[in-house]
Formats: structure tokens, C-alpha cells, sequence
């Protein structure tokens, strides 16, 4: 990640992942907080509501019940039901194509 050299009193907006590696930087042992905000553009107030969406966002993560990855998707049962009807309808056309491809095999023997 480049420095964003902030001569300016300017803000300089970060994209959640720079903002993430800032914290990071700046939670690693004896790192010189102040200076590594001020080299980014911003000021310790800035830390503190780095730090309370990070603490926030993990919360939330931690406390999701089941395995990370997709999430599920309630599905109304008539839409299930619709879907499950097209299935065996499906299998059942799929059965005949293949038992009328059978039947032409033997004529064709």
C-alpha cells in the first residue's frame, strides 16, 4: 500500500481495505499511532471510529450462527412447491423421451 502523503489539511478518502491496514499498523505493538494517522491523512478521532466499526463488524461476524460462506435463503413454500412440481414433470418427460428412445432402438434392430 502506497503512503498517502497528506501536506494539506485535506481528506483523503480511503477505501476499506487501506482503512483496515491502517488499523492493523496501528494496533501492531509500539507502532507510533499518531504519526501513521497523520501520514494517511487523518486525525486519532478517525482511529476511534476505525476501531468501533471493526469491533462492530466482528461482533456481528462472531455472532452468525452456522458456517461462513453462502448465505441461506428462505423460499416461499409455493415457489418450492412450483419448483418441485417442474422437477417431476421434468423427470417424468425425461422418462418417456428416454423410453420412446429405447423402443426406436428396437425397431431399428
Amino acid at each position: 500500500m502506497e503512503p498517502n502523503i497528506n501536506t494539506k489539511k485535506e481528506r483523503i478518502k480511503s477505501t476499506p481495505e487501506q482503512l483496515f491496514d491502517i488499523y492493523m499498523e496501528c494496533n501492531a505493538p509500539g507502532s507510533p499511532v499518531k504519526m501513521i494517522l497523520q501520514r494517511h491523512g487523518l486525525v486519532p478521532w478517525d482511529m476511534v471510529a476505525i476501531r468501533k466499526k471493526v469491533k462492530a463488524a466482528a461482533l456481528e461476524a462472531l455472532s452468525r450462527p452456522g458456517k461462513p460462506g453462502r448465505k441461506q435463503h428462505v423460499v416461499p413454500v409455493e415457489q418450492y412447491q412450483k419448483v418441485t412440481r417442474q422437477l417431476e414433470e421434468t423427470k417424468d418427460a425425461l422418462a418417456a423421451v428416454g423410453h420412446e428412445l429405447s423402443l426406436l432402438k428396437k425397431r431399428m434392430d
